[in-house]
C-alpha cells in the first residue's frame, strides 16, 4: 500500500480524481468527479467544474474519502476539508490511506444493479401470508453494503436476504444477509434503503470489490474539463 508520501510524489496536477464529499443532511457522502491541484503536501486543492459543488450543506466537521489512480492502482484517503474557497475550489489535509480493510466501509461506488430483497427468515411468515419479496435497484454498492431503490418500504433493523447481479458480466447472483440500516420515503412508490451486509462469502465481498475499483478506474479515466475560477 503506498503512503500519502509516495502519493503526493506521484500523482500530479491536473489528475482527475472523485471525491466523497460528506453532506451535513445525510449519512452518505456525495460523490464528485474533479480535478487534483498541487499545494503544500499533506495539504492539496480539488478543482470542480462549474455547478458541480453543492452551494451549501458539505459538512466540513467530517473527513471526505478521496479516490486516485496511481500507475493503474486504485488509492482513497481520507482528508480534512480545510476550506471551501470558493464555488470551484476545496483546500485539503490528507490525513491517511485506507487499508484494505478500511475500504469495506469507506469505498463506495455508484453501481446501478438489479437486486432482489426477501425476509431473511421465512419461517417467520404467517401461515396465512406469502412471503414478501422486493425487486430493486442499488444506487450505490461497497463491500459492507449497499443503498437501493424499492417499491416498498423494508422496516429499519429488519433481516432480509438479497441477491444482486453485478454489471460485470458475470451473471452470478451475489447472496447476502442483511438488515436495514436506513428507510427514506423518496415518493409513494420510491423508498431508498440502506442495507448492511451481516453475512456475506467472502469470495462474493472481493467479486464486490473488484467490481467497485474497476468502475473507479473507469470513472477516472475520465477527462474532467475544469475552467480556472477567475
Amino acid at each position: 500500500m503506498l503512503t500519502l508520501d509516495e502519493i503526493f510524489t506521484q500523482i500530479q496536477t491536473g489528475k482527475a480524481v472523485r471525491i466523497a464529499l460528506p453532506m451535513t443532511d445525510s449519512t452518505e457522502k456525495k460523490r464528485i468527479s474533479c480535478v487534483y491541484q498541487e499545494e503544500t503536501p499533506p495539504e492539496f486543492s480539488l478543482l470542480f467544474t462549474p455547478d458541480s459543488l453543492p452551494e451549501q450543506g458539505i459538512d466540513s466537521n467530517r473527513k471526505a474519502v478521496v479516490l486516485l489512480d496511481i500507475k493503474g492502482q486504485s488509492v482513497s484517503l481520507t482528508a480534512d476539508i480545510k476550506e471551501i474557497i470558493n464555488r470551484q475550489i476545496i483546500l485539503l489535509i490528507a490525513r491517511e490511506v485506507i487499508n484494505h480493510e478500511q475500504l469495506r466501509e469507506y469505498f463506495r461506488v455508484d453501481v446501478t444493479a438489479p437486486l432482489v430483497a426477501r425476509p431473511a427468515l421465512p419461517g417467520n411468515v404467517p401461515a396465512n401470508e406469502k412471503e414478501w419479496l422486493l425487486n430493486g435497484e442499488t444506487i450505490d454498492v461497497s463491500g459492507s453494503g449497499l443503498l437501493a431503490i424499492f417499491t416498498e418500504p423494508i422496516d429499519q433493523g429488519e433481516l432480509v436476504r438479497v441477491e444482486l447481479v453485478l454489471p460485470t458480466g458475470d451473471t452470478t447472483p451475489i447472496k447476502a444477509v442483511a438488515h436495514v440500516v436506513r428507510n427514506r420515503k423518496i415518493t409513494n412508490n420510491q423508498h431508498q434503503i440502506a442495507l448492511h451486509f451481516d453475512r456475506i462469502k467472502s469470495e462474493d465481498r472481493d467479486r464486490i470489490m473488484a467490481c467497485c475499483f474497476e468502475l473507479q478506474r473507469k470513472h477516472l479515466r475520465l477527462k474532467v474539463q475544469v475552467k480556472n475560477p477567475e
